[in-house]
């Protein structure tokens, strides 16, 4: 087991990644704080995820844009476990409206959640982690943080933040041999999502431009929380690794593959 006897704090656990990323870490030997902000039952599904598998689970909840709540689920993770040694900044909040329909409250929520959520769970489980002298963070950006698309900019905005305040992080941080790094995930459907339409232009669009030719699933970002949670990331700090199936190593450009033309390579 990649992680036995850790303790693991994943904001965001009641669902979607943050449910993926408990289960895996849980499989690899880690015990779970696992954190809701809203939905207590899926969170309490999460937590009974992972002592199934013969792990601890301690359910808090906090919301991550609050300074005291987020310290306080710090501590009872301490009071409960006696330590820490991965934090996960999973949990985030999600905005699509064009640019001039948007508000300034709304931008508001976005940055107070994923921006600074991100920045207090790192900072605040870094400190629980520096007289320990070692510890691994992970952030959650995603390819929107990458470049841009209709709808998104606000979004785009916190994202692409979130990736230079890994690195920058990441130089702090080292002096307490903690490694921080980044996940960038492409399209990964999640349960509370509707189900893609596979005969809709959109669908057939991100399998056009995709290498891997599907989407992502939770299992699928779990494994490189894993990679980065384990001492096999030891000397691995301050990066973005993008779970996307390839989308990221394009440029959108039209394939001839979907619409029957031979490319010139002249």
């Amino acid at each position: 087991m990649r992680l036995k006897d850790k303790v693991a704090l994943v904001t965001g656990s009641s669902g979607g990644l943050g449910t993926g990323i408990c289960r895996a870490f849980a499989e690899e030997g880690a015990d779970c704080v696992v954190n809701y902000h809203s939905d207590r039952a899926g969170g309490r599904e999460t937590a009974d995820l992972v002592e199934s598998v013969g792990r601890k689970s301690l359910l808090v909840q906090a919301d991550i844009s609050r300074e005291d709540q987020v310290q306080a689920m710090v501590d009872a993770a301490l009071e409960r476990f006696g330590r820490l040694d991965i934090v996960v900044a999973n949990a985030g909040y999600g905005l699509a409206k064009p640019l001039l329909e948007t508000r300034v409250e709304e931008f508001e929520k976005l940055v107070r959640t994923n921006l600074i959520g991100t920045y207090l769970t790192v900072r605040i489980g870094a400190e629980a982690m520096k007289s320990q002298g070692s510890g691994k963070i992970i952030t959650m950006s995603s390819i929107h943080g990458l470049g841009g698309t209709h709808y998104c900019s606000l979004y785009e905005a916190t994202k692409a933040g979130i990736l230079n305040f890994t690195r920058g992080a990441a130089f702090d941080l080292g002096d307490y041999n903690i490694q921080i790094n980044c996940i960038a995930p492409g399209a990964v459907p999640v349960p509370k999502d509707p189900p893609p339409d596979k005969d809709g232009p959109l669908y057939a669009a991100w399998m056009q431009y995709t290498p891997l030719s599907r989407f992502g699933t939770p299992a699928d970002v779990a494994a490189a929380a894993v990679y980065l949670a384990s001492s096999d990331s030891d000397w691995v700090t301050g990066q973005v690794i993008q779970v996307d199936g390839g989308i990221s190593a394009g440029h959108l450009i039209p394939s001839f593959k979907y619409y029957g033309a031979k490319p010139r390579m002249d």
